[in-house]
């Protein structure tokens, strides 16, 4: 590519119309799956002690840690991979990416599983933890695919019927039916099994006939060219925001982490929109680069970034009111309002940094760019670690979280340098838009 045309829209009002409504479309299910896991989270925070809810909030966490990893090796590339101009007789780069999926998925049960075990749970649970964290990569993967190939009404339909039965399941923990963690991460597998369904035989088929060895070989130049720094940025990126609890479970145990795992429920709603939309733009993003319009992806990045900051502060509105009227609306009375509100102002702080810099570092991928999104990782990763740990030593834990906001703002820093530097780069017609 010799450089992106910027193109001139004299009416942006149709085409501002279209993007609301797509993005309606794009959060309508995740928005549903997260508000049933939020009251899936607040029915066992209250059925379970501390420590259960520090191990199931954790475990949560190594699902999140896979699926990142997934999106540096699979998700993310697929939008290049698949729109990349290819000579006649060249393999289908889509059986490269559902056979090395496929191969990933089955290895990935039983690290999920010796994590699930370390931290304290039962075998029952063990076994539904890791059965329902791999089935969620195989349809994060669907997902991804039906982004990449503009098939968003069967995304969303998936993640619609996933909501339905997460909240079905939800009504029966908070019933007894089911009950703790193991009850917990029976909903999830049963949600997650549904949402797979949902995609239609046609693409089961295709995620299992597509394997063959010499497909699954050919995932190495994908690596190279993408994966291994995607890769990096995501290990880092982990370590800038999850050194908390890594840090505090490992070396205080569960129950400790439970007080910043209730005070996250807080920040859900940003999390979610954010990590729905991000899946979203990455494709439309990538198409708009791929047609050599660096115009409709600026605008794209700008109206990403809207709808962000938007969500932070209906979240901070909601948060502050919640905590001002009664937090006892959802939290137990051994979490107190103190501890709740410190809590909720250093994870505000740290999704706002977020919020600053995941359109651009959604750009960077769209385009191809993972080496400096994988360096700014790095760099914010050392800040991250560092302080969380020098924090852990001198204060409480609670105060660890203002650790990652530190490293968050070091990695929003670099990526929005790192996102200027790619602009020009597109813009000019000599140079390569990816450093």
């Amino acid at each position: 590519m010799n450089g992106c045309r910027i193109v001139a829209r004299a009416d942006r009002g149709p085409a501002l119309t279209g993007d609301l409504l797509r993005y309606a479309l794009a959060l309508a299910g995740p928005v549903g799956s997260a508000g049933a896991q939020f009251l899936l989270s607040l029915v066992l925070l209250r059925q379970v002690d501390p420590a259960g809810f520090g191990r199931f909030s954790f475990l949560l966490i190594a699902a999140q840690l896979g699926s990142a990893i997934w999106s540096a090796l699979f998700w993310a590339p697929l939008p290049l991979v698949l729109s990349a101009a290819r000579d006649e007789g060249v393999d289908d780069p889509a059986r490269t990416m559902l056979s090395a999926n496929l191969c990933g998925v089955l290895l990935a049960a039983l690290p999920f599983a010796l994590v699930a075990r370390a931290v304290g749970e039962g075998w029952d649970a063990v076994a539904l933890f890791a059965a329902f964290a791999a089935l969620a990569l195989l349809r994060g993967f669907a997902r991804a695919l039906g982004y990449a190939r503009a098939q968003q009404r069967r995304v969303s339909g998936s993640d619609l019927l996933y909501s339905v039965v997460l909240l079905i399941g939800t009504a029966l923990l908070f019933a007894g039916v089911v009950r703790g963690t193991g009850g917990a991460f029976a909903v999830f597998l049963v949600a997650t099994v549904a949402g797979l369904l949902a995609f239609g035989p046609a693409v089961l088929v295709e995620q299992i006939a597509a394997f063959s060895p010499a497909h699954l070989a050919n995932y190495r130049s994908v690596w190279r060219a993408h994966g291994r720094w995607s890769l990096l940025g995501v290990v880092t990126s982990e370590a800038t925001v999850n050194a908390h609890a890594y840090l505090v479970t490992g070396f205080l145990g569960a129950g400790a982490f439970a007080p910043l795992a209730a005070a996250a429920i807080l920040i859900r709603p940003i999390t979610v929109i954010f990590n729905a939309l991000t899946e979203f733009e990455r494709s439309r993003i990538a198409r708009a680069i791929g047609a050599d319009d660096l115009g409709e992806a600026r605008h794209a990045v700008r109206l990403f970034r809207a709808i962000l900051l938007l969500s932070w502060l209906g979240t901070a509105v909601a948060t502050a009111a919640l905590l001002w009227f009664d937090p006892r609306l959802i939290y137990p009375p051994q979490y107190h309002r103190h501890m709740l509100a410190i809590g909720a102002a250093l994870w505000m702080t740290t999704a706002l940094f977020r919020v600053v810099r995941i359109p651009d570092g959604t750009l960077l991928q769209a385009g191809g760019a993972f080496r400096p999104l994988a360096l700014a990782s790095l760099w914010s990763a050392f800040v991250s670690v560092a302080a969380v740990a020098a924090l852990l030593l001198i204060a409480p834990p609670l105060w660890s979280i203002l650790g990652v906001a530190l490293g968050d703002a070091v990695c929003a820093a670099l990526i929005l340098r790192a996102a200027r530097l790619w602009y020009g780069r597109a813009a000019s017609p000599t140079l390569s838009p990816t450093p």
